[in-house]
């Protein structure tokens, strides 16, 4: 009697066990997955179509706005120019994505004032399949990652430098050393869509180097002369990038008077720490864009 009252009081246990194990393991199951997207969530970011030898991009911001243009590619694959743009407002109702337009300089496109019904055939990470009024289904593929809040309309790249720090050139044996230090970035060209950056070749940084170190204090002692040679820059670098620089960014350049102050200012911007803090007396700030 004793044994069977003892076996029936460990099923019991083991019972209550597996039950307590049960709640404390689904909710960790039901965890590990990830959260499905809504439509609402999949259809932001930045989408292209292929269009009669042109594209066009979409980009769909959360806040429940839209911005779209059409560029022109050459044979190489670079953007080389814009048709136009429109803008709107866009909401999802009973399967469909409405597109409402408030601006717009590309009628065949987007049609001021109209608003636009697509039923959506399919709606994933990377493809958006629109059915429009006319029958049509358009393909849209999802450029530059999921994130809905890039810049509207902003399909640029940028590479950024290692800070450059080079001795400027003399008028006169007897004028003082000076440094030119330079943190900046490369501003490329449009890319088309899944277009890969080109490689900076390894000796852009000697020309760099050498452009740069060949110039006087003149050259560079205010914010105008720095805008001229930062032209002259990008024409030092084309070669070397496949003409893909549209623009330098200089994010910070001072002129030093010290090896000490070169040494600050490469190990601050090396570290991404922010801007070097120089006394006057052992520095001097040239303008910065």
């Amino acid at each position: 009697m004793y044994e069977q009252t003892r076996g029936k009081s460990r099923e019991t246990f083991r019972a209550i066990c597996l039950f307590l194990m049960t709640l404390f393991l689904i909710p960790g199951i039901l965890g590990c997955g990830e959260k499905e997207k809504s439509k609402d969530e999949l259809v932001l970011g930045n989408w292209t179509q292929y269009r009669n030898r042109a594209y066009i991009f979409l980009v769909i911001s959360p806040k429940g706005t839209w911005n779209s243009s059409v560029r022109i590619a050459d044979a190489t694959s670079r953007i080389v120019s814009t048709r136009g743009s429109a803008n709107g407002s866009w909401h999802m109702e009973e399967g469909q994505l409405i597109f409402t337009v408030v601006e717009s300089d590309i009628q065949e496109v987007w049609e001021k004032n109209d608003t636009s019904f697509f039923e959506i055939v399919e709606l994933g990470d990377r493809l958006m399949l629109l059915k429009e009024e006319t029958g049509r289904v358009g393909e849209w593929k999802k450029t530059g990652g999921n994130k809905g809040s890039a810049a509207e309309g902003d399909l640029t790249q940028v590479i950024h430098m290692a800070p450059l720090a080079v001795n400027l050139n003399k008028n006169s044996s007897n004028a003082k050393d000076r440094y030119l230090c330079l943190n900046l970035s490369l501003v490329l060209k449009e890319l088309m869509p899944d277009q890969e950056i080109p490689t900076l070749h390894p000796r852009a940084r000697d020309a760099a180097n050498m452009f740069l170190s060949s110039l006087v204090y003149g050259d560079v002692e205010n914010f105008d002369q720095i805008k001229i040679q930062k032209k002259k820059l990008v024409d030092v670098l084309n070669p070397y990038m496949n003409e893909f620089i549209a623009d330098i960014k200089i994010e910070h350049v001072i002129i030093a008077s010290s090896m000490a102050k070169v040494e600050e200012f490469i190990i601050e911007h090396t570290q991404g720490e922010g801007v070097v803090e120089g006394e006057e007396e052992e520095e001097e700030k040239a303008g910065t864009e």
